[in-house]
């Protein structure tokens, strides 16, 4: 790849799909979260200061 030895190659290729994994894991993991979770505000619309 681009004259690159295949050991680095290899190291790039790797280093890449490992963040690609990664970010689909962290993603898939925290779209799930329930909206309950969330702090709750209190009702009424108006700001309360």
């Amino acid at each position: 790849m681009f004259g690159l030895p295949l050991s680095t190659t290899l190291i790039m290729s790797g280093v890449i799909a490992f963040w690609v994994i990664y970010t689909a894991v962290f993603y898939f993991t925290t779209s799930h979260w329930a909206a309950e979770d969330a702090p709750e505000e209190p009702r009424g619309g108006e700001d309360r200061r």
